[in-house]
């Protein structure tokens, strides 16, 4: 297999991808395209890469690295290669504005970065070892395992979370973290060779790590979608009933549009889903057994500090209310009052989380580690009334992670999740700080203060709103250039409104619901009549996904609040309502109700959708 096997290879991510190697060197280990990876094939490439950044860049244990690439085979070769050098892979959005990558290259201080030849722009300035993935070669032949360097103990992974302060936080794991994660999930799901699982969250978010190490740990083969068309509900129905997808994790929000095209003729081989990411409706639980009765539907809870996932719960289809179920094995869940004192059962508390799977903390920042990762209070315990837990509790001492969110632990013992204790949001399944966003815009001269508003819509995605004082009307184009350039794409506000000053209550804080009014014209209409049926449809279509009528025929989509998930409910609208089947592409070309109209009215019609 190696050179030297000397450290325990099995208690690392890429060691338990080795010994699956081992086995079936054959079997097909990664599909894309209708082009297929054997595992003995994945981890040749592997094996060379990893020499090149171990004997060229001089990768060791815990030395980041950073990952930007599209291709999704090269980003899981990539991963594996960042891990047998000994390294902490670091993926970053490849879509990422340049300067927002340099920022976040600059905080982690990786000592190599991998790139391909179309996302180096915001990586141009780093004088470390770049190599670009689609253009050069390793400058090696030797394909074994290397020796290994990296231990339990080591870090795996750095991934990125929103932070107050306007920097993501950056999460440090190690291997020993997210094995408990690992192994855990194939045990309890019972994942096996012959398995196809669907990865639909991209690299940067971290039920990736789920996706990438449960399937390669077990054997199953790992089915990536395009990137660029994993809001297209037809491709992803199409790809699952062609590829026999037997499992996949998803957001709800996307998986409320997903679901509409699913049924057990589309999804025969579909043995279990699961959600995570955000809050489940109970809505989406009865529409999934309505459509998959014979699929199970698994309802993952857990932040990044905690590997992924933490607690677990087998919804069932006459569930009277969503659960967030008990903490896996090795992981101990702690609720606490907000005197610090051990909330009772019923009653509403904050979770802390302990056990084997806790991260290491923050990336290069002690001290919010340390605010985050706490001593265990006083008397909560593994196997103290305060704690719900499965198996043992090892590995991270009497450490444990304050989520900040609010649960309530029911009488036997399972965990409903109740929300935020503070205003961090979720949206398509990412954490967001309003501050951060606050944060950018004011870094602008014209903005002595902001205020991020979060609304809901009918699609299910939040609409965010920037309330800014001291800019002016003429600024708001300069500010949504800032926003796009130095945030997330999902975190970019929908609209950017000038206030001369934050209304406030009779308690001295942001009065929410006068903001709120300002964020959309009272009576709700379009700023425009609509002159054709077809564009009076689109006005009304728009107004549903969106959630607000503030647009008129010539607004863009994306400004006004449409966003990838937006579209999928766009084109599924066009075609149950006007009988056309219009390309997921066409509403980023088609930016404007006048010019989709044109697109709409050219098209053949189809028969209309049942679902």
């Amino acid at each position: 297999m190696g050179d030297d096997m000397g450290m325990d290879s099995m208690g690392t991510l890429h060691g338990l991808v080795e010994d699956r190697v081992g086995r079936a060197p054959e079997a097909v280990a990664v599909e894309y395209e209708g082009r297929t990876i054997a595992y003995g094939e994945l981890n040749s490439r592997a094996n060379r890469l990893a020499r090149h950044l171990r004997e060229v860049s001089g990768v060791r244990p815990d030395d980041p690295v950073v990952i930007s690439a599209r291709h999704p085979p090269d980003v899981v070769v990539a991963v594996l290669a960042v891990l047998k050098a000994g390294g902490a892979y670091v993926p970053l959005d490849p879509d990422n504005a340049p300067g927002l990558t340099r920022r976040m290259i600059e905080a982690v201080a990786p000592r190599a970065v991998l790139i391909e030849s179309g996302t180096a722009a915001g990586a141009a300035f780093f004088d470390g070892d770049l190599f670009v993935l689609d253009v050069m070669a390793p400058q090696t032949v030797l394909d074994t395992n290397p020796t290994p360097a990296a231990g339990p103990g080591d870090l795996a992974y750095i991934l990125h979370t929103s932070g107050t302060t306007g920097t993501p936080r950056a999460v440090a794991v190690e291997h020993r973290a997210v094995l408990n994660t690992v192994r855990w999930r194939n045990a309890y799901y019972g994942f096996a060779p012959g398995d196809v699982h669907l990865a639909i969250p991209g690299p940067t978010f971290d039920s990736s790590v789920e996706d990438i190490f449960c399937a390669l740990a077990c054997g199953a083969r790992l089915l990536l979608p395009r990137r660029d068309q994993i809001t297209d509900r037809s491709y992803l129905v199409d790809l699952m009933d062609r590829q026999g997808v037997s499992h996949f994790l998803i957001t709800p929000s996307l998986y409320h549009r997903l679901l509409s095209g699913l049924d057990r003729t589309t999804a025969s081989a579909l043995r279990s889903v699961t959600v995570a990411g955000e809050q489940l409706s109970l809505d989406l639980v009865r529409e999934h057994y309505r459509r998959l009765p014979g699929t199970r539907l698994f309802n993952e809870y857990g932040p990044c500090e905690n590997s992924v996932c933490s607690t677990v719960q087998l919804l069932a289809a006459d569930a009277e209310r969503v659960l967030i179920g008990r903490p896996i094995d090795g992981v101990a869940a702690v609720v606490l009052d907000e005197k610090g004192a051990e909330a009772a059962a019923e009653e509403v508390g904050e979770l802390y989380l302990g056990g084997a799977g806790l991260a290491r903390g923050y990336h290069r920042e002690p001290a919010l580690t340390a605010e985050k990762f706490t001593a265990r209070p006083s008397g909560a315990v593994p196997g103290s009334g305060a704690v719900a837990q499965s198996g043992s509790c090892t590995g991270s001492g009497s450490r444990v992670y304050r989520t900040g969110d609010l649960v309530r632990r029911l009488s036997d013992g399972t965990l409903e999740f109740l929300g935020r204790a503070d205003r961090q949001l979720k949206i398509r399944g990412r954490r967001v700080e309003p501050a951060q966003i606050a944060a950018c815009l004011t870094e602008d001269a014209s903005v002595r203060e902001a205020y991020i508003l979060c609304q809901d819509s009918e699609s299910g995605t939040p609409r965010l709103v920037a309330f800014v004082v001291g800019a002016r009307a003429d600024d708001v184009p300069r500010l949504r250039g800032l926003a796009a350039e130095r945030l997330p794409a999902y975190m970019v506000p929908a609209d950017v409104i000038p206030v001369d000053e934050l209304p406030l209550t009779g308690h001295g804080k942001v009065d929410e619901k006068a903001l709120a009014a300002l964020a959309c014209p009272v009576d709700g209409s379009p700023r425009a009549a609509a002159p054709s049926p077809v564009q009076a449809c689109l006005l009304d279509v728009w107004k549903r996904i969106l959630g607000h009528g503030g647009f008129g025929l010539d607004d863009d989509f994306f400004a006004v609040g449409g966003d990838s998930l937006s579209v999928m409910d766009l084109v599924a609208e066009l075609e149950s309502l006007l009988g056309v089947r219009v390309d997921s592409a066409q509403p980023y070309i088609s930016r404007t109700i006048h010019d989709l109209a044109r697109v709409v009215e050219t098209s053949p019609r189809i028969q209309p959708s049942d679902s």
